[in-house]
């Protein structure tokens, strides 16, 4: 694990110490994003297709797309969120791996990527990533993102704080809290995290980061260089905010 955004997988407390919440912390719906995806590799013609899930987290996609007959293989540089993966995808591949450097060369008829591509805050670690997605693609693959853009990105980094409580079970919660700003064209979060059991906080704990959006012009012509000849970019799907995109290259 080499690139910043891989070493943040590895330590942001939802992706490690607290990945038993995640799927209670993150609760978009996994449907619409999941039909999108396989309406648009049946337009294609590529419906069953072989599918690397990238960043996969949980798997919860990952194990959607292999209801609807595709072949899916699942990465993360998070060990925890690719363990529950594995588990939840038992017949898929499980690579632990920086998505900058997959090293997985035109194995796959579609790639899929749900925000990780925010966490690239340098142009190094941008082109890289992309460089590395696209080449794990079969001549002709589609590579289907979902990022956070820039402007819409910018206007919600209001500093307020939003919180969630995620029962665990066994009378213990993880009461998770975060705001973010803007500043310097990167979004600046803050993450605090308290376990509480029987009432009493176990361990109370926060995690700073910050992320990178992207604009449409951004995202068209670092796809371009990596030899994506068509870019599709509509608004965000299966999202409960307005400042996501749904990116189709191919």
């Amino acid at each position: 694990m080499t690139s910043a955004s891989a070493r943040v997988s590895a330590e942001r407390p939802f992706y490690s110490r607290h990945a038993e919440a995640y799927d209670l912390l993150i609760t978009d719906p996994v449907a619409p994003w999941v039909d999108a995806v396989h309406e648009r590799l049946v337009r294609a013609h590529r419906s069953p297709a072989v599918v690397l899930d990238a960043g996969c987290g949980t798997g919860r996609h990952a194990e959607a797309l292999i209801a609807k007959g595709h072949r899916v293989d699942v990465a993360d540089a998070s060990a925890e969120l690719l363990a529950l993966a594995a588990e939840r995808c038992p017949g898929s591949r499980a690579f632990l791996s920086d998505l900058c450097a997959l090293g997985l060369v035109s194995e796959y008829d579609a790639v899929t990527c749900r925000g990780v591509l925010n966490d690239m805050v340098t142009d190094a670690d941008r082109e890289a990533a992309i460089a590395s997605l696209t080449a794990s693609l079969r001549p002709g693959g589609l590579l289907f993102l979902d990022v956070r853009e820039e402007e819409a990105s910018r206007l919600r980094a209001d500093g307020a704080s939003r919180s969630v409580v995620a029962e665990l079970g066994g009378r213990r919660e993880l009461r998770f809290s975060s705001r973010s700003r803007w500043a310097d064209g990167l979004l600046h979060v803050e993450e605090r995290y308290e376990l509480v059991a029987d009432g009493r906080t176990e361990e109370d704990s926060s995690y700073d980061f910050t992320m990178r959006p992207w604009s449409r012009g951004e995202l068209t012509a670092a796809l371009r260089r990596h030899g994506m000849r068509t870019v599709d970019i509509a608004d965000g799907v299966g999202r409960r905010t307005a400042d996501r995109l749904f990116v189709v290259a191919e």
